[in-house]
């Protein structure tokens, strides 16, 4: 029994070891890390910001954020889905029609730009009846 305990208790801990926590209320978690994302076929590899959003209630929510700073919201940065109670969706370098990640930089010798910053704004979570 306490070597289940302890299995249970380190796959947590490595479900968690790389997110980073940006923002919490009562209501969600919303985490981020950065990953390279590589597009083999076109050979080039960009930085991402893939974002975590955990459902922390036991109802349905609407959750809504903008990706980048305040000036940069627009209906293209916007992202709004639906999370059922105590689920997790997670970005990935995959295509999904959830947008939960966020440009952070180009990797290639060509690639001279800044790297972005994480940044959400206006988030927001509205339980669904």
């Amino acid at each position: 029994m306490k070597a289940l305990l302890v299995i249970l208790t380190f796959g947590f801990f490595w479900l968690n070891e790389d997110w980073v926590p940006y923002f919490e209320n009562k209501e969600i978690a919303v985490y981020y890390k950065t990953t390279h994302c590589e597009d083999i076929q076109n050979g080039v590899s960009f930085e991402y910001y893939l974002i975590q959003v955990r459902n922390k209630t036991n109802e349905t929510l609407v959750v809504n954020f903008y990706l980048g700073s305040l000036n940069e919201k627009s209906e293209e940065n916007k992202v709004a889905f639906v999370l059922n109670p105590l689920e997790v969706k997670s970005g990935s370098c995959n295509y999904q029609p959830i947008k939960l990640r966020l440009f952070r930089s180009e990797n290639s010798k060509k690639a001279k730009g800044s790297m972005a910053l994480f940044n959400l704004n206006t988030i927001s979570a509205i339980e669904v009846n």
